[in-house]
């Protein structure tokens, strides 16, 4: 039985055989965490993987429906990380994801150099250039939305050092910021392989960008087709709403 503390509520996401507790004054599940769960390359050699910035613990659930590797998420924020840790009690999920509250820089501490067959990132999308006018009333939402305790670059950097030779990055962040993603991953070792822009509707400007690159990959890239989250009548496309429904692992994956 998971004991809820005050402001905490427990959420169906969806049509998944999964449960999620969250509090409406930390940052929540969003589309994003689905999307790029579903985006990373999962095959049957990918057995550890890590989330960086793992908030409340979404990615590891979504990609636990994919994949019967060991997940590690790491989350800075302690009340975000312990809803994460009851995010995978409520789910059965003790033995095969694992939740570190501490700061992604101190990856060291955890895992050896080059040890991770995949890493994912939600990161933070803004940057932070001193003004504090600018940032949310809430600390945790800032941390959570702004280049405060960790910019892109460190990320970018502490994935490649945690990733094998040929493992797998994905991350999810913004369309004006693709240069700069590009830049620093190729700075640090990580090819390019795929971009998909993601539009909330037909009309409208791409808002999110999902890119996955392999460490020491060959020098390709495919720019995959938009992925339009809502039908004109505003609900979930028929694409997303697929994402959100249970997937059953096959025994010899």
């Amino acid at each position: 039985m998971i004991k809820l503390n005050e402001n905490e509520v427990i959420n169906n996401l969806l049509n998944k055989n999964l449960k999620i507790v969250q509090r409406p004054d930390y940052f929540n599940f969003s589309l994003d965490s689905l999307l790029v769960s579903n985006f990373i390359s999962l095959g049957k050699k990918i057995n550890k993987i890590v989330d960086l910035g793992t908030g409340n613990g979404a990615i590891p659930l979504f990609l636990s429906e994919r994949t019967k590797g060991t997940i590690k998420g790491i989350e800075i924020q302690k009340v975000s990380a312990d809803l994460a840790k009851k995010n995978i009690k409520i789910n059965n999920l003790e033995n095969r994801i694992e939740i570190i509250n501490d700061n992604m820089k101190n990856w060291k501490n955890y895992f050896k150099h080059g040890s991770q067959d995949a890493v994912i990132s939600n990161p933070p999308f803004f940057k932070f250039n001193g003004n504090e006018e600018f940032l949310n009333d809430l600390d945790q939402l800032t941390l959570a939305r702004h280049e405060i305790t960790i910019n892109l670059e460190e990320i970018i950097e502490i994935a490649s050092c945690l990733l094998k030779d040929k493992g797998y990055f994905a991350m999810v962040h913004r369309p004006d910021r693709l240069l700069e993603i590009i830049d620093i991953m190729r700075k640090y070792k990580i090819t390019p392989k795929k971009i998909r822009f993601c539009h909330t509707k037909l009309d409208k400007q791409s808002k999110i960008l999902l890119i996955e690159g392999v460490k020491f990959g060959a020098e390709n890239m495919k720019i995959l087709p938009p992925l339009i989250a809502h039908d004109n009548d505003g609900k979930y496309s028929k694409e997303v709403l697929n994402m959100f429904q249970p997937v059953k692992l096959e025994k010899n994956e």
